[in-house]
């Protein structure tokens, strides 16, 4: 005689083996032509919130002495999503290579363009520490090398704008404040406001779009920041930039939850001001 408890773990089994016995392969479908993805991968990859939680790996405290560097999982990711084998993928603001890191590890090409040969040379080391191929990343203003690139030529477009250098505001900013920005520690650029940073930020993209193939899609890493008692929230400013270029079109906006982020209790106990632990994903196609 069994009790109700040993009945329903029956019944759980007998459901677990019809469920292995019904379960089909994946299948690929031929029509596909912007991944290798099943329909399977098609439906977890178009979640428009990224929570999973990306190891410290791949020369991660080398990789850190870049401010804004990205995990090289994450990348390869996105890259999966938006190519298939052996396309090109373009990072016009490479930093430390975490597109083109991303790119090896998932069998696609790439190349990269960065200012500081710094970040250059760390990513060279990594890619020697961690035996993956080595792509190549071309030293210099982005405004400039990106002449150097064919024209549509490129299968996808992954990049990391740096931070607006917003410390030319005239605010009255805490210590606190002044040490959590270090937003011209990537290129120690010149100081700009919102406006002159976005100019740039649209110089920068107007370059890139001839150099996408039609149809194809481009992702831009962007964070908000909370900086002189106001929250900017810098994914719009940029998608609304970048939306002004003839062709380009915002497809989706997506959320990465960055699980390594450190809580600070800013405000406490005075005023709320936000632990940002997201970072927005912009998705662009290409549309003549």
């Amino acid at each position: 005689m069994c009790n109700y408890d040993q009945i329903g773990m029956f019944n759980d089994e007998k459901k677990t083996v019809k469920r292995k016995k019904n379960k089909q392969p994946q299948k690929y479908d031929e029509r596909n032509k912007l991944n290798d993805l099943t329909g399977a991968e098609w439906q977890f990859a178009t979640k428009t919130v990224i929570s999973k939680v990306y190891p410290s790996n791949m020369q991660h405290k080398l990789r850190s002495q870049h401010g804004g560097q990205k995990p090289p999982q994450l990348c390869a990711d996105l890259i999966k999503t938006f190519t298939k084998k052996d396309q090109l993928v373009l990072d016009p603001l490479a930093g430390v290579g975490g597109t083109l890191l991303g790119a090896a590890l998932v069998d696609r090409r790439a190349i990269g363009i960065e200012i500081n040969p710094k970040w250059i040379e760390i990513y060279r080391k990594v890619c020697e520490l961690e035996h993956l191929q080595q792509f190549e990343i071309m030293q210099g203003d982005a405004n400039e090398r990106l002449a150097d690139i064919e024209d549509d030529s490129i299968d996808f477009v992954l990049t990391d704008v740096p931070y607006w250098v917003m410390d030319k505001l005239d605010k009255t900013r805490s210590a606190e404040s002044a040490r959590q920005s270090n937003l011209n520690k990537f290129n120690d650029s010149n100081l700009q406001s919102k406006g002159e940073w976005l100019q740039e930020m649209k110089s920068i993209f107007e370059k890139v779009y001839p150099k996408l193939k039609d149809k194809a899609y481009m992702a831009v890493f962007i964070g908000d920041m909370f900086r002189g008692k106001e929250y900017h929230f810098l994914s719009a400013d940029l998608a609304r930039t970048i939306s002004e270029i003839h062709g380009f079109v915002l497809k989706s906006d997506i959320i990465w939850h960055d699980d390594s982020k450190m809580l600070h209790i800013y405000g406490y106990p005075f005023a709320y001001v936000p632990s940002l632990i997201h970072q927005h994903i912009l998705i662009f196609r290409k549309e003549n």
